[in-house]
């Protein structure tokens, strides 16, 4: 398994275990009709860097080759 599949692999992981309905606090509404919004705009910098790592790992192994 190379670097980018792992990095994938635990930030999968780490977004599932973290968004687990049950840790949620008092208060805190998955069923009300903006939560998908704050959630992914919550998780959009982890996004953006997995991005970001997945597109340098990509680009420094073409220039590898």
């Amino acid at each position: 398994m190379n670097k980018l599949s792992l990095l994938v692999t635990f930030l999968l992981t780490l977004v599932a275990v973290v968004s687990l309905p049950v840790a949620a606090h008092s208060g805190h509404d998955h069923s009300a009709a903006d939560a998908g919004l704050i959630h992914l705009l919550w998780l959009a910098p982890i996004i953006i860097a997995a991005g970001v790592l997945a597109f340098k790992e990509l680009t420094s192994s073409k220039r590898d080759n």
